[in-house]
């Protein structure tokens, strides 16, 4: 077995993750991929602390806030005595997942914080979930989270399929796949999932309301025709972050039973 492997495999075996949204700039979709993620630890009954820090659209607390216990904390990333209040609140409650939706621009904070992290022993792995859009600044971003971060951490990238699927994505993410930036990530072990395309129509009946994707799935507010759309898409979609396994811990879920889902069993 390879040095690589053995530390791969070592890496993906801690039990506690703080689990990073980041993306190059707003409307990449990384903020709908940190409220997809939240929605799946819910409804498996995973502990997880939530953290908006992206003052300007904070979407995870707008959506999750009063359905997650203890609620989602709004903090900027990179205020002074960021990393003190995360500690403290890893200690004290001592989550399984510390999920963080980051604003735009905060790069190069990342290096201090996924040092003050290990510095504080506390158990935890970082893993930085890079949200690719179409455009080559995603490349750029993710370039310089790996300059930042190393091995210290581990990546999963999401191809946000909003901006193309099926013979479309090829050419869409053609810069990103044929990168050296792709080429270093997967040296470092990165895991690669999509972020499914769903009709403009349907996340604006979502954003209208304020709901959680569970919620949307029976509410009012949302047609027929849109609510059968979400149940199929919400079943796909956690297919595709389950791929991510341990470095999302989501190893051993399972995607949601569409008729379940409908009928309003919402598991949290």
């Amino acid at each position: 077995m390879s040095k690589t492997t053995t530390a791969n495999r070592e890496r993906a075996a801690v039990n506690k993750r703080i689990v990073v949204c980041t993306g190059d700039k707003g409307g990449t979709g990384k903020s709908i991929v940190a409220r997809f993620l939240l929605d799946m630890y819910l409804a498996n009954n995973i502990h997880v602390a939530a953290y908006d820090c992206d003052p300007h659209n904070p979407q995870l607390w707008r959506h999750y806030n009063r359905v997650l216990t203890g609620g989602v904390k709004t903090i900027k990333f990179n205020q002074w005595g960021f990393s003190e209040i995360l500690k403290k609140d890893l200690s004290s409650l001592n989550p399984v997942v510390a999920l963080m939706d980051l604003p735009s621009g905060v790069g190069e904070y990342f290096q201090d914080f996924v040092q003050d992290m290990a510095d504080a022993s506390l158990g935890y792995r970082i893993t930085m979930v890079s949200v690719l859009g179409r455009v080559k600044d995603s490349i750029i971003q993710l370039k310089r989270l790996i300059e930042f971060c190393g091995n210290q951490v581990d990546y999963v990238v999401v191809k946000n399929l909003y901006w193309g699927e099926d013979e479309e994505e090829e050419e869409i993410f053609i810069r990103y796949n044929e990168s050296k930036t792709r080429k270093s990530a997967l040296e470092l072990g990165a895991i690669e999932v999509n972020f499914l395309r769903l009709v403009d129509r349907v996340y604006e009946a979502i954003d209208f309301s304020d709901l959680t994707f569970t919620e949307a799935v029976t509410h009012e507010s949302l047609t027929i025709s849109k609510q059968a759309r979400l149940s199929v898409w919400i079943p796909n979609q956690e297919s595709e972050l389950i791929k991510g396994g341990n470095f999302l811990r989501l190893e051993g879920a399972k995607p949601r039973d569409r008729n379940n889902l409908r009928k309003g069993l919402k598991n949290y």
